[in-house]
């Protein structure tokens, strides 16, 4: 070989080795111009420009909720159906059963919501009967006891003979009450209803019953009206939201309601310290120790999965696993630079987003924890806390500059009130927060809802968890339904704890993750991949809109205050055959994606 050639590969080589060299430095870092400024300031939004007269005038969608007050589970399922009417920008008037003075068809509202379990409470029930005979719509949303009330109304409930109340466990649904559910059942025993068995005549429309064959919910005509009948108690149940929704959307012709319609995939303790040595699977599964697994197989097949199915990852990061909750110190966090560096930049390059899970993998709480078989340390003080933000906020912001780490993720979910209030008085970026939408009973779980607090902190929780999508199917589509919100969880070191892995081997895992996301892009694929920041950002414009709608029979107007991208979901039997200002797309059999692209916008059906 040449002198020449050998000069020109030794200087290749030498540019090569520059460029990676560049490319892994600080001096990259800081030139990186993402800063996740994508969130919208609150106080902000812009407004749009809608005649105030014109939309004053419209009609407005509200509903009667008349519950019995004197027990605890019908006050929990009327406290639930306000959020849901809250969450779909319904209007809604509460009465107690005892506080009805007159039923009437003035069409002052939708429909009736009846949250109670004696019909005779009413003392109105020829007023109610003869609402639905002259065109309203009742929904009985709890099962009535066969008192002798019940007699005289049961045959009008499409009912031709029923017996005992028996404990029933499950559900399966024969229509697609829940979007894209058609067929599905749920087992488990966090489903269960007192039910009153029974036979329907043959004019009833079923929509659910139980794993045993019991009609669960039905419709039945009633002169120029409609009633909706629940033989359950389950519906105080906030897993059960989507049910609530779905069934609204029989009460009526067209029904449409706004959604966020957003895809959120969370990486909990993501980029973390990465212990070293070797796990028993992994070394025989690949043949690697823990280190180069992560980012020769664990990190490419996330990447993957990721393209294949429009995921855009929230990766939180933890600086170390030290318990210690006392002497805090940048010191300690043996979260690598290097790796922070390496999985930070190609998560972010990658469409995906850098939150924060925690200095340590300590839950910022002062009280000893409810479950002790947590062995979670207690912080002696506010002071302290807010000192842990700080620390690995500021080792953030030396790696990425000029990044904006806004997404906070509570470790285990756990976030007691002074740890709360000390992330509002941190000196951070941190304006959301990332817990959960359910949780059990005597947890300390960080239970949320969708809102904006009055520290305009975002609380923007997530729903499900985990690889296999058998085990979070009903919340997962009762999300869906009745927020449009896919938002979910897992952890890099999962395969190391063989709770948490069941016992499987990555491939195992793997597999069942990739069902799971390909179960949610097969089946609504109209959900928007996004990051945590550009979810909650989409929130904001969710709970500020106040749509309101005129309706013919012929075409839907809809009217929206702010935000000229929001989505909505139609449920009708109507064909679209055109639309103005927006975008519609059929998602289930009399189902629609509605998203606006003006102020005022127009669908239209066929005749």
């Amino acid at each position: 070989m040449k002198i020449k050639q050998i000069i020109i590969i030794l200087s290749l080589v030498i540019i090569l080795a520059v460029t990676i060299t560049i490319s892994r430095s600080d001096f990259i870092i800081q030139l990186n111009t993402n800063s996740n400024e994508t969130i919208v300031q609150l106080g902000k939004l812009e407004r749009n420009n809608i005649d105030k007269e014109v939309f004053d005038s419209l009609p407005i969608d509200k509903y009667l909720i008349i519950y019995d007050s004197t027990e605890e589970t019908f006050t929990k399922t009327k406290d639930n159906f306000e959020k849901v009417f809250d969450y779909i920008h319904k209007e809604y008037d509460t009465v107690s059963v005892n506080e009805i003075t007159n039923i009437n068809n003035d069409n002052e509202y939708n429909s009736i919501i009846l949250i109670l379990d004696d019909i005779q409470q009413i003392n109105k029930n020829d007023e109610l009967m003869k609402y639905v005979f002259e065109g309203g719509s009742v929904f009985f949303s709890h099962r009535l006891d066969s008192k002798e009330s019940f007699y005289n109304i049961y045959r009008r409930l499409g009912i031709i003979e029923f017996g005992e109340i028996n404990n029933e466990v499950g559900i399966r649904l024969l229509d697609n009450i829940l979007l894209k559910s058609k067929g599905v059942e749920e087992k488990e025993k966090f489903i269960q209803n007192s039910s009153l068995v029974l036979n329907l005549n043959k004019e009833c429309v079923k929509y659910a019953e139980t794993i045993n064959g019991i009609p669960l919910l039905w419709e039945k005509s009633y002169g120029e009206g409609k009633i909706l009948y629940f033989n359950g108690t389950m519906l105080y149940e906030k897993i059960n939201r989507g049910i609530i929704v779905g069934s609204l959307g029989l009460l009526e012709e067209d029904f449409i309601y706004p959604v966020i319609n957003t895809k959120i995939s969370y990486l909990d303790d993501f980029p973390a310290p990465i212990p070293e040595g070797t796990h028993e699977s992994i070394t025989k599964e690949f043949n690697r120790d823990i280190v180069r697994f992560y980012k020769d197989i664990w990190w490419p097949d996330m990447l993957e999965l990721g393209l294949k199915y429009n995921i855009k990852f929230t990766g939180v990061i933890i600086g170390t696993y030290d318990n210690d909750v006392i002497n805090i110190s940048k010191d300690a966090i043996n979260l690598t630079k290097k790796d922070f560096i390496y999985f930070g930049r190609e998560l972010i390059a990658n469409g995906g987003e850098i939150g924060i899970h925690g200095y340590n993998h300590q839950p910022f709480a002062t009280k000893e924890l409810i479950d002790k078989s947590l062995q979670y340390e207690s912080w002696k003080d506010t002071e302290t806390i807010i000192k842990s933000i700080e620390v690995i906020h500021k080792l953030c912001k030396e790696t990425f500059p000029k990044y904006e780490f806004r997404v906070y993720v509570p470790p285990s979910n756990i976030l007691y009130p002074e740890g709360r209030k000390a992330i509002a008085q941190s000196n951070s970026d941190i304006n959301i927060i990332g817990s959960l939408y359910i949780t059990g009973e005597d947890t300390d779980g960080y239970e949320q809802e969708f809102e904006i607090a009055e520290d305009n902190i975002i609380e923007f929780p997530r729903l499900t968890s985990g690889y296999n999508n058998k085990d979070i199917m009903w919340t997962m589509i009762n999300g869906i339904t009745s927020l449009g919100v896919f938002s979910h969880f897992i952890h890099p070191d999962d395969i190391l704890d063989n709770h948490r892995s069941h016992g499987k081997v990555w491939t195992k895992m793997l597999k069942e993750y990739d069902n799971l996301n390909k179960f949610i892009f097969d089946n609504y694929k109209w959900l928007r991949g996004m990051t945590a920041s550009e979810g909650a950002n989409e929130t904001i414009k969710y709970l500020t809109c106040q749509p309101k709608y005129d309706k013919n029979e012929n075409n839907i107007k809809i009217y929206c205050n702010v935000g000229n991208d929001n989505s909505f979901i139609l449920r009708t039997e109507k064909i679209i055959k055109s639309s103005e200002n927006c975008y519609t797309e059929k998602i289930d059999d009399d189902a629609y994606l509605i998203k606006i692209l003006k102020p005022i916008s127009q669908i239209n059906f066929e005749r």
